[in-house]
């Protein structure tokens, strides 16, 4: 059976791969039958260090390595076996480092409108130019007070909820929780080369928080990875699970 560990982008966690996690998990038929074989195993969703359930902390402070560790411990301490792994938005860089770097081992890795930076390339520099500077100043000023740097209502519903409805939108907005801004403004060089699992990228059509080009560059500093679309905003865990859930299983 394969393993699947979710692993969700800055200011979310693991709530946000709730319906995907139900869509992967349920029997396929209904009543299920007992004798059914699943080619499903353990299905985990985590909190990367300051996030979700883990955000009573100063996610400001969280640093880039500490996200990668985490992620290993993860799995140690679910005892996943290479497992399929799935990034969302930010998180891509910290899944490749750790499977380039700290022993991670999975079948596949799976990148959701997935940010890879140019060497020495920050996180954040693949952001929109307008939220980009936005964050950055509210970091200079809310560093002056010593308070957490949030996404705004408006900027998670216009760039990242865009193709979602309204009560979906104003459900998830609430559970968006503060940016780990040392995670998004460390300069990277990620060893991607010395990955052997292959790679899938998924490009989200209709995300504006990416956008489908500039994914599309990014997908192509993965030498040989498999290039796929799915039409979905940058929530597509929220807008479309049964359709990611069902993209996911292909790789059981």
């Amino acid at each position: 059976m394969t393993d699947y560990l979710l692993v969700h982008a800055a200011g979310q966690g693991a709530w946000t791969w709730s319906r995907v996690w139900g869509e992967m998990t349920s029997p396929d038929e209904h009543p299920p039958r007992l004798y059914a074989y699943r080619s499903v195993g353990k299905v985990v969703p985590i909190d990367l260090p300051g996030h979700g359930l883990d955000a009573d902390g100063d996610t400001s402070t969280v640093q880039f390595d500490e996200c990668v560790q985490s992620l290993s411990r993860s799995i140690a301490k679910e005892g996943l076996v290479r497992p399929v792994i799935v990034a969302h938005g930010s998180s891509a860089p910290i899944v490749l480092q750790a499977c380039a770097t700290a022993g991670v081992e999975p079948s596949r890795i799976v990148l959701i409108s997935g940010v890879i930076p140019k060497d020495r390339g920050t996180i954040i520099s693949q952001f929109p130019a307008l939220y980009r500077c936005t964050m950055r100043l509210s970091r200079f000023f809310n560093g002056l007070v010593n308070k957490d740097v949030h996404l705004k209502s408006g900027t998670i519903s216009r760039s990242m909820c865009n193709t979602m409805n309204t009560m979906d939108i104003v459900q998830s907005i609430g559970y968006f929780g503060p940016l780990p801004m040392k995670v998004l403004t460390t300069k990277l060089s990620l060893s991607i080369m010395d990955i052997s699992c292959p790679i899938t990228y998924v490009v989200l059509n209709a995300d504006k928080w990416i956008t489908p080009n500039k994914q599309k560059t990014m997908a192509e500093r993965i030498k040989g990875a498999e290039v796929i679309g799915l039409d979905s905003c940058h929530q597509v865990a929220l807008h479309k699970p049964k359709e990611l859930a069902q993209l996911l299983l292909e790789y059981a």
